[in-house]
């Protein structure tokens, strides 16, 4: 998922995050994984601020145009999961 640049900085990404994690708990599912680019430090704060925690990090486990990339491991658990 992601946002164009000209539409970035006014909330939609948080609001598709929001939306995207509510349809899941309303489903059932009461974990989360994602994986980021490591350099990616505006996606990091964002997964950070509703609530997802690193689990790790994957060396050069990404690649764009011949460049490698690490890649940060990152989940949400649903606060009624047992």
């Amino acid at each position: 998922m992601g946002v164009l640049p000209e539409y970035r900085g006014q909330g939609i990404g948080r609001q598709l995050l929001e939306a995207s994690i509510a349809k899941a708990w309303k489903k059932g599912i009461t974990r989360i994984e994602l994986e980021v680019r490591a350099d990616n430090e505006h996606a990091i704060k964002l997964y950070e601020k509703v609530g997802f925690v690193h689990e790790a990090r994957k060396h050069q486990a990404m690649r764009f145009d011949g460049v490698y990339y690490d890649a940060i491991q990152m989940c949400l658990i649903a606060e009624n999961a047992v």
